[in-house]
C-alpha cells in the first residue's frame, strides 16, 4: 500500500497528509460551489443576500487561533514540516461509510482550509497532527454528523485507493467531547497480512469551524490515555479561537 495513504491517516484534520500550503495564511476554497444546505441565507426585507452571523464562516485569525502549537502540547512534541498534499480520499466498499474514507483525503467538499500543523516526539513513531476548516452556512455541522452516522454503521470497511484495496476496521473511543459536536474513532488499517496501522481520529465542529485531528502511537493503553489528553488540550484550543 502506498506511503500516501498511511501519511492519509496519519494526518486525518487534517494532516501530514491533510497539510495543505494555504495554512495559517487564509486559506482557499476546496470547492467554490457550496455543498447543500450551505447557501447565503436571504435577507427578504432588504431583497439581497445577507448571511446570519451564527452561520458565517470563520475568519483567516480565527482559524489560526484554532489552532494548536507546541505550547498547547505535553512536553516532548516538536514542530514537523506541513508537506503539500493533494491524494484524493480513497472510495469506501459502502457508500454509507464514504465520509471515514473522506477523513483520509487532502480536501473536503465544501470546505476553506484553515490552520495545518504537524507534530512528531523524539521517537519518530509517535505523530500528531491538525486541520482547522470552516464551512458556510450548516457545513460543519454537517460533516460532523456525517462522520457520526457512519460510525453508526461502519466498524469494517474496504477502502479503495490507486487500485488497490484495504481492510479497515472503525472502533468508537471514548475521549472528552470537543465543541458543539465530535467524533473519536480508531482506525486499523491492514496493509498486508500481520501488518496494521493504527491511527486514532477526532472530527469536532464549533460554529462554522471544524477541526480533524488524527494521532499515531502503537503504545496501546497508554497512547489511548495520551490520546484523551491531547483532545481535550486541542479541543480548548480550538473551541477558544473559534469563539474569538
Amino acid at each position: 500500500m502506498s506511503t500516501r495513504l498511511r501519511r492519509g491517516v496519519a494526518a486525518a484534520l487534517t494532516v501530514s497528509a491533510l497539510c495543505f500550503a494555504a495554512a495559517a495564511c487564509g486559506g482557499s476554497s476546496d470547492d467554490k460551489k457550496p455543498a447543500a444546505g450551505q447557501e447565503q441565507s436571504k435577507d427578504k426585507a432588504k431583497g439581497e443576500d445577507k448571511e446570519s452571523p451564527a452561520l458565517t464562516p470563520l475568519t483567516a485569525a480565527q482559524m489560526k487561533a484554532a489552532t494548536v502549537e507546541v505550547k498547547d502540547l505535553p512536553s516532548g512534541w516538536k514542530a514537523g514540516k506541513v508537506p503539500v498534499d493533494n491524494t484524493p480520499a480513497p472510495k469506501a466498499d459502502k457508500p454509507a461509510c464514504q465520509p471515514l474514507a473522506d477523513m483520509m483525503g487532502a480536501k473536503i467538499k465544501g470546505a476553506t482550509k484553515g490552520g495545518d500543523v504537524d507534530f512528531k516526539q523524539a521517537d519518530g513513531k509517535t505523530e500528531l497532527s491538525q486541520q482547522v476548516l470552516t464551512f458556510a452556512g450548516s457545513g460543519a455541522a454537517d460533516f460532523t454528523k456525517a462522520v457520526g452516522t457512519a460510525l453508526d454503521s461502519c466498524s469494517t470497511v474496504s477502502f479503495e485507493m490507486e487500485g488497490e484495496k484495504t481492510a479497515v476496521k472503525i472502533e468508537k473511543l471514548d475521549v472528552p467531547t470537543v465543541g458543539e459536536a465530535s467524533h473519536a474513532f480508531q482506525m486499523s488499517i491492514e496493509f498486508a497480512p500481520g501488518i496494521v496501522i493504527k491511527a486514532d481520529l477526532l472530527v469536532a465542529h464549533q460554529g462554522t469551524g471544524a477541526t480533524r485531528v488524527a494521532y499515531m502511537n502503537e503504545g496501546g493503553a497508554t497512547a489511548q490515555k495520551d490520546f484523551a489528553d491531547l483532545v481535550k488540550r486541542i479541543g480548548d484550543k480550538f473551541v477558544k479561537g473559534v469563539q474569538g
